[in-house]
């Protein structure tokens, strides 16, 4: 987490070669017609399905302050209960242990609703689950730990969903010690990159060749799709099919929608927690 324009809008945008041609690119490559529906919830918490599979990303967190997000009181329960539509969860991941990602209470209380999930994610987050789950929860196998060095990669798959960990360092020097990782999801035959709370730069970037990695849907915070610096690294590193701009905070969602719209004309605006799109 570090300071965050206060913004309330979720954006996506679709994107061809150079950023200002205004072209939109369809997502329809031979042989992948499933596809994958994302649900919103807030800041960066997302659910991916698709085929009766599901995958949570930075979704079980409780209110952090006035200016982040936070999803309705009905669907902080649902969540923590895994009822309908956050059954079945097969994967859940964290980018990193900060309050608007992730909360040790929610997760706890999945993790025991839903002896189906799996959690993948880095030993800082892990660890600030001993207060809510035994030493003998936590050293289940539905609890990996996978922490990334910044540059590193690795691969897992559950429930036959591939998922690649990118070792990614939060933005910003006051958070060096964060354990921080960007993931690639297999899903529905498209292939998300959620890349959590890191610079979106050539340095990070550069080393995991994404833009020779077919990405369908980027998820990236707001900040980032409006500066020209990541717009920059999108178009030349990752090359996604899809970009999506979240993580923004409780106020002026009208100020948000025209900066988004201005840095990529193309912009599709999710304004409610649980609105879905389907790529």
């Amino acid at each position: 987490m570090h300071a965050k324009p206060t913004y309330a809008i979720l954006a996506s945008v679709a994107v061809l070669g150079a950023m200002g041609s205004g072209a939109v690119l369809k997502i329809a490559a031979q042989g992948r017609t499933d596809g994958v529906t994302i649900t919103f919830l807030a800041n960066e918490g997302v659910m991916l399905s698709a085929g009766g599979r599901k995958v949570l990303i930075d979704a079980l967190f409780l209110k952090y302050g006035p200016e982040y997000a936070v999803p309705a009181d009905s669907t902080l329960v649902s969540l923590q209960r895994a009822r309908i539509p956050f059954d079945s969860v097969d994967v859940i991941l964290v980018t990193h242990r900060h309050g608007d990602h992730f909360h040790p209470v929610p997760m706890a209380a999945h993790l025991r609703a839903n002896a189906r999930a799996t959690l993948l994610t880095s030993q800082q987050v892990i660890d600030s689950l001993r207060g809510q789950l035994s030493a003998e929860e936590l050293r289940s196998p539905r609890i990996m730990s996978r922490t990334t060095a910044p540059g590193m990669r690795r691969r897992e798959s559950i429930a036959g969903i591939a998922v690649e960990l990118l070792g990614l360092p939060h933005a910003g020097t006051r958070h060096r010690i964060v354990e921080h990782l960007g993931y690639v999801v297999e899903i529905g035959g498209r292939r998300v990159l959620h890349v959590g709370d890191t610079d979106v730069t050539e340095a990070n970037f550069a080393p995991f060749r994404l833009d020779t990695a077919r990405i369908d849907v980027a998820l990236f915070p707001n900040w980032v799709v409006t500066s020209e610096e990541g717009r920059r690294v999108i178009e030349r590193w990752i090359r996604p099919r899809q970009v999506v701009a979240f993580h923004v905070g409780t106020a002026d969602a009208d100020r948000a929608i025209r900066d988004v719209r201005s840095a990529m004309p193309n912009a599709v605006t999710f304004a409610r927690s649980l609105e879905m799109r389907r790529w």
